[in-house]
Parts: C-alpha cells; structure tokens; sequence
C-alpha cells in the first residue's frame, strides 16, 4: 500500500531536520507527502478523524544504511541519511504539526532503544521492565499530542508493542468508573526534581468524544474512590490490550488521544543491534510546526 510509486530518490534526498529551521526538511516532506497512494491517504484520513484509532503500515521503502543502536543514551544517534525521517515527516502534514518537548529531546524525532544502567528505570530507555501503559505527554497542563508516530529502524521480537482502543477499554467499565475517571481527582506527576502534580481527570470530552490523558506508573487517585476507579481502569487495560509487533521498515501511528500504548519487557545485547524506534509528535492545534516545549507547569 504505502509503496505504490512512492519514489525511493526522493526519499534518498531527504534533508536533516536536527536544526533549529525545518523549513528545507518540511518543503522535502511535502514533496514526499504527495507521492502517496490513494489507499495510504484513505488510512490517513481515517486516522485524522479517528474512524481509526491506531494503524501500523509496512515494508516502507527506506533503503539507507543505518549505524549501529547505541548503547548510551545520546540526543541522537547520527545518521548520514534521513529516509525515515522523511517518512515520519511526510505522515505528519496528513495529520497535523511536529512538536516536541524538550525534556524529551531537543528535536522534533527522538531515538527510543534501550540504554545501559536503565534497563530497569521507568523511562522509555528501559528494557527489563515493561514499559506501562500511557499516553504520551499527559501531564502536560496545555498540548498533549494528538498523535504518535513511531518508526522502527530495528526490531526485538520480545519488545511487542501493547495496544488499548479506549472505545474498547470503556466498555469494559461500569458508568460509576467512568464518573469518576471524568472527574479532577487524579495527580498526574509533572516533574520529579522538584517534585510536580497537576490535579486533573483521566478520561475527559473532546471534540465531542470522550479521550484519555493517563500514565500508569505517575498517576494517583486522591481518594479511596479514585483509587479504585484506577484499579479498574488498570484491570480493564489488562483485559483488553492488543499486541502489535515491530517490524523494520513500519510506522505505527497512535490516536494518543483515543489510545493508550505500552511495550513489552526484553533482554537487552547491546551489541549495535538492539531494538531502535524513531519518535514523533503531532498535534492538530494551529502552532508554529516544529515547536520544542517544555514538559513543565
């Protein structure tokens, strides 16, 4: 599907977007955007109005030679080529803007593999600990995004990806959870150093649907109901979860909104060859496309 006279020189062409102006990546995207087959645009479409919740496309045709994964965790890990840059970019302006926080990285794309000396942490760098269920950027007080897109240069066949359709998952709770999911008593952690909350719901009404800012491991009920609301809500999590393996060469593109996500725990080498996925964030607000902000209130 996403292949259908899609031009592999083109894509070779792609300019870096790691600066400060993404002007030249951005125009390159366009060019990219517009070599997509009709059946990729439909997919696109359907995600841009959440008819569909989450999609994974595959055998994209990225043809550069990568460098090793890391094993220390970098900014970036330096490539000479961009192609999958440049798909990630060229999926973005069919759904909206690239931002990102700058407690993420100082980029609009971040590399997610794992790192020694964190294998047991609750950071995306981890490995031996299953990485729990969330949605990205839902501490923050203003922009979460709206989608996320990860791009898999390598795969670990034990690092599956676990996938909840909060249309699903709400029908697994009863209205009383709901309630109280809807309701602002929740501490969603901000920061750590100093330690930060935000006093919001889990579940709350956009665009006329109903939508989640949750992460398992730094959200607390502040009350005995809330606190059994969440232990529902995680139970239902359980029950519901879908896996989606990585595949070199695939986009997997979340509703962040609509979604929650997580990946299973595996068993690091740390030999250039482990688990390595491209990041990025979207978001449909009208804001300047490449934006870095913080994370914090």
């Amino acid at each position: 599907m996403f292949v259908k006279n899609f031009s592999r020189s083109l894509l070779a062409k792609t300019p870096s977007p790691y600066s400060g102006d993404l002007s030249r990546f951005l125009l390159h995207a366009k060019l990219l955007n517009k070599q997509f087959s009709s059946e990729t645009r439909h997919v696109l479409s359907q995600l841009h109005a959440s008819q569909v919740k989450y999609y994974q496309f595959r055998g994209i045709p990225v043809t550069e030679a990568v460098p090793p994964t890391a094993a220390n965790y970098t900014s970036r890990i330096s490539k000479k080529t961009f192609q999958s840059e440049g798909v990630i970019g060229a999926v973005s302006l069919a759904l909206g803007r690239l931002f990102g926080y700058e407690e993420t990285s100082r980029f609009v794309m971040y590399d997610i593999y794992p790192a020694k000396g964190h294998e047991n942490s609750r950071s995306f760098v981890n490995s031996k600990k299953m990485l729990a269920f969330h949605s990205d950027g839902s501490a923050h007080p203003k922009l979460s995004p709206d989608y996320v897109l990860l791009y898999c240069i390598r795969s670990d066949q034990n690092a599956v990806n676990l996938v909840v359709d909060l249309d699903t998952l709400v029908r697994q709770l009863s209205a009383r959870v709901v309630y109280v999911l809807m309701q602002p008593v929740f501490k969603h952690l901000v920061s750590q150093s100093p330690e930060c909350y935000d006093l919001k719901p889990v579940f709350f009404i956009e665009e006329g649907k109903i939508a989640v800012k949750y992460d398992q491991d730094n959200v607390i009920g502040l009350n005995e109901e809330a606190i059994d609301a969440q232990e529902a809500l995680n139970h239902g999590i359980r029950k519901v979860a879908v896996k989606i393996p990585n595949y070199e060469k695939s986009l997997l593109i979340l509703n962040n909104k609509r979604c929650l996500h997580a990946r299973a725990s595996f068993t690091p080498r740390f030999d250039g060859e482990d688990r390595w996925i491209q990041g990025a964030f979207v978001t449909k607000l009208d804001i300047h496309n490449g934006s870095i902000l913080s994370l914090s209130l």
